[in-house]
């Protein structure tokens, strides 16, 4: 099915089925895994179906996990997840602690490495249009003592709801949708890039709210506005959750965001992400 044929029987067939079983009822969307070097046939299937229908998915591990970093390289292999992004924060794993950076000047003007508000984004939207970022792990391994709440939307709900109220995805669809100024600190380029894609049949999406680093194009200023207040005002469609210690989440690069949140000098938000140039696969 080609869901960019959006006047098909098929693609209102696909509609109605993705909206009529979105759930946001963490108990329906958690699996808990108990050895996640290994996953279980049972464990494998549950993940498997809700991975499937929301292109995300919970997990909750155990308390007694000795040697977490590897173990969440070897969970991520069961998800097909590989060709890591390696940062200059990386560990040689690819796997990046996300915390309030007090040591690198350079690394606290990253927004994620403060206790700032994250808005409404998919990771890695400045990456070059041909080397997307197609999923991602992110493990709570001690949370803030307030805020630090989670949003997520299913990008694929977000495209249903865009089409729903318009008829011009092709704005969104396009090479130069927005563009990312070069980055001089990293020696990065400039990257012009599409909303949404098809990949390998599969529906990918770039995307950020943020107003600085982001130019949209002038000619799809109406769609993306649109997008915008889709994504925002539709809290039936978003799974709030903050994660607790020991407990993960991985997806198929869906739209997220962050609430800010305040650290305590008992208490402070440390979570390990890992993102992969490979779509989930389990």
């Amino acid at each position: 099915m080609n869901i960019l044929e959006v006047n098909s029987d098929e693609y209102k067939r696909w509609r109605d089925h993705k909206l009529s079983s979105f759930t946001s009822d963490i108990d329906k969307l958690m699996v808990e895994i108990k050895n996640p070097r290994k996953l279980s046939t049972a464990e494998i299937s549950s993940l498997s179906h809700i991975m499937n229908q929301s292109n995300l998915v919970f997990f909750q591990l155990g308390q007694n996990e000795n040697d977490i970093r590897s173990s969440l390289i070897d969970l991520a292999s069961q998800f097909g997840m590989s060709d890591f992004e390696i940062l200059e924060s990386s560990e040689k794993s690819g796997l990046t602690k996300i915390e309030v950076s007090t040591e690198s000047k350079e690394k606290s003007e990253y927004v994620p490495y403060t206790n700032k508000a994250l808005n409404w984004h998919t990771d890695g939207y400045y990456s070059e249009a041909d080397n997307p970022i197609l999923s991602w792990l992110l493990y709570c391994q001690s949370n803030s003592s307030n805020g630090g709440d989670n949003k997520f939307m299913d990008h694929e709900i977000a495209y249903i709801l865009f089409n729903d109220e318009s008829s011009a995805i092709d704005d969104l669809l396009s090479n130069e949708a927005f563009t990312i100024p070069a980055n001089m600190q990293n020696g990065r380029g400039a990257v012009s890039s599409y909303v949404f894609k098809l990949l390998n049949n599969k529906l990918h999406m770039k995307f950020s709210m943020r107003e600085k680093n982001i130019i949209w194009s002038e000619k799809i200023t109406a769609s993306v506005d649109l997008l915008k207040s889709i994504i925002k005002k539709n809290e039936d469609y978003q799974i709030n959750y903050k994660l607790n210690p020991n407990q993960g989440v991985i997806s198929n690069n869906v739209i997220h965001m962050r609430s800010s949140f305040t650290n305590t000098s008992n208490k402070n938000r440390l979570l390990y992400r890992l993102r992969s140039k490979k779509r989930i696969s389990i």
